[in-house]
């Protein structure tokens, strides 16, 4: 898991690696490379990273899942519990709201690093078929 003075390949907005004008690929250190690391995690699976199995949110699994008081809060579960689990994230500042629209749950989560003094905001919409992260 990322900390606060890591260091990382920069990915572009659909996480996809990028280039530099010299070919090499750009880094991302600092807070911009534990949020990509947040974002990354939201987007994996539990056990698909050979070395840390713990890594992922595991969001898939509510792909197509009915909308009940029970999936949600199992939703909200999951959500919280994942960022509570990094020392950089003010536990009390974690806000996760889930709402329902056809077919497609959508999570607004926000919450504060120690080493900021403004939120950082996440969307995540999980569809019929995927899972998206979309930075506020």
């Amino acid at each position: 898991m990322t900390g606060l003075y890591d260091t990382d390949i920069r990915l572009d907005e659909r996480w996809q690696l990028t280039q530099a004008a010299d070919g090499d690929a750009p880094l991302c250190s600092g807070l911009d490379c534990l949020y990509q690391n947040i974002i990354l995690e939201a987007l994996t699976q539990p056990g698909d990273l050979f070395y840390d199995l713990d890594f992922g949110w595991g969001l898939y699994d509510f792909i197509q899942s009915e909308d009940s008081e029970l999936t949600r809060l199992e939703l909200l579960q999951r959500v919280r519990a994942k960022l509570q689990k990094r020392k950089v994230i003010l536990p009390g500042s974690i806000t996760v709201e889930i709402d329902r629209d056809d077919d497609t749950f959508r999570i607004g989560c926000a919450f504060r690093l120690t080493e900021e003094g403004a939120d950082r905001r996440l969307d995540i919409v999980v569809g019929a078929v995927g899972v998206e992260v979309i930075p506020a």
